[in-house]
């Protein structure tokens, strides 16, 4: 006989976790089951420590913005005290130029108004966005930001931008489905300069400042968090043990059947669970194949959804060794033969315990839909060719004391020009089955924070109707 549960959760990333957390602290006498089909849970969230140095495989920390994100979650596992906000200059970001010099990225006015990544014409070009009318149909990231800042702008930041975040192409990637709330900006004021403006005076008067005044760049959200001594790892090792015991790991999922009112899962082996809620935390062509018997038109969807293959590169040196020190939180490239890297954060300078005192330690990202070759290399290879581009950059002068490398194939979803009405469609589908769920960085967002929020939406469904 097949064992009962009210929810099987399959899928034992951040979303997968944070579903099982959220059911057992809302709902003690909810039974629930995660299986993960690996020998760890966290997904692409986790850290890497040896020597001294730790590095962050997947997100190297939070930013603080709404509710019901990372570091709610945080709190309500008790890690309120193990926070720590990045150092000051993290509030501060560069742009390598062709002639590997580091220039820092415009987050004022005035400093817009001095930087040189754009000539004056582009300059003008982009003081020229209060006067551009608004579009409502759907485009890439690129061509919005070509139509409304200019061309110049277009290359020297939203495609560095999207590159060095996510690996993917702003030319296909929707602005739209990956920033909504630009494209709001547009729709309720027109202008995206003088609606940024507005909204910032908006909750100025709300908090009582009578003047208004400019933005600062940290009053947007940029308020980046980690955790003291583990990195990320510290927040999947607590949600780890918040559900311990009903987690199991080596467990595969070959199907998903509806049997009635309820749903049976076809575990490796030959076991059968059932339950009445199924969440599917996976990535978008796994999750996928367990929906093609039920909505083969989603299921499809779900499969063309690019993930380009990324690569985290984690370097450390003496400090003594480097002719340029680190500065701010890191640097993004434009796509150039001159360099692999993608971006790069500058981890032991915005968070010094992450690396021994008089060392220095730099996390690359590279690869993606630019270099997609660099995915193919060996581990000593990847960490070769970074080295030299680093070596560069910074005027290395020594070996490097300590190296990481970690290839994460199919790393994140590229959302694409009609992402988020080909999901809607699927979700309303989804829906109509009753009991079936999907969630994680395919649906509403790919940041940690999304991941998290989506948890707790799926949980609230699954504990609204009932066991």
């Amino acid at each position: 006989m097949a064992k009962q549960f009210d929810v099987v959760i399959v899928g034992g990333g951040i979303t997968g976790l944070t579903v099982a957390q959220q059911l057992s602290a809302r709902s003690p006498g909810t039974s629930f089951t995660l299986l993960e089909a690996g020998e760890r849970v966290g997904g692409i969230v986790g850290s890497y420590r040896r020597d001294g140095f730790t590095v962050d495989t997947g997100p190297h920390g939070f930013v603080v913005y709404g509710p019901g994100g990372v570091a709610d979650l945080a709190r309500e596992l008790g890690l309120g005290d193990e926070m720590m906000v990045a150092e000051d200059p993290a509030q501060r970001l560069f742009l390598l130029s062709d002639d590997r010099r580091l220039v820092p990225m415009p987050t004022s006015v005035p400093s817009f108004l001095r930087s040189s990544l754009l000539d004056a014409r582009g300059k003008a070009r982009v003081a020229a966005e209060i006067f551009v009318p608004r579009r409502t149909e759907e485009e890439p990231f690129f061509h919005f930001t070509a139509r409304r800042f200019g061309v110049r702008a277009a290359r020297a930041l939203a495609v560095p931008a999207v590159l060095g975040v996510t690996g993917g192409d702003a030319r296909n990637l929707s602005v739209d489905a990956k920033f909504p709330f630009i494209r709001q900006l547009e729709r309720d004021h027109r202008s995206i300069l003088l609606g940024a403006l507005k909204e910032t005076w908006k909750q100025q008067r709300a908090a009582g400042r009578r003047l208004p005044r400019l933005p600062k760049f940290e009053e947007f959200g940029a308020n980046l968090f980690s955790f003291r001594g583990q990195g990320m790892q510290r927040l999947i090792d607590v949600l780890e043990k918040a559900v311990t015991e009903h987690v199991r790991l080596g467990s595969r999922v070959d199907g998903v059947d509806r049997d009635g009112s309820a749903w049976r899962v076809r575990v490796s082996g030959g076991e059968v669970l059932e339950a009445r809620h199924v969440v599917l935390a996976l990535p978008a062509y796994r999750a996928a194949a367990l929906l093609e018997a039920h909505l083969p038109r989603f299921a499809a969807t779900l499969t063309e959804i690019p993930h380009p293959d990324v690569r985290v590169v984690g370097i450390g040196y003496r400090r003594a060794d480097l002719a340029v020190q680190p500065d701010g939180i890191g640097f993004l490239t434009i796509p150039t033969e001159r360099t692999h890297i993608l971006g790069t954060i500058h981890t032991s300078t915005i968070f010094p315990e992450q690396a021994p005192p008089d060392t220095v330690l730099i996390r690359t990202l590279a690869g993606g839909v630019q270099d997609r070759g660099f995915a193919e290399l060996s581990s000593a290879e990847a960490v070769e060719v970074i080295h030299d581009d680093l070596r560069r950059i910074f005027g290395v002068r020594g070996a490097p004391v300590f190296s990481f490398d970690h290839l994460w194939r199919r790393a994140i979803p590229e959302y694409q020009v009609g992402h988020r009405a080909r999901i809607d469609a699927g979700l309303a589908a989804i829906a109509g089955l009753g009991g079936l769920h999907v969630a994680g960085n395919t649906y509403h967002g790919v940041g940690i924070n999304d991941c998290v929020r989506d948890a707790r939406r799926v949980a609230g469904e699954i504990l609204g109707t009932g066991r």
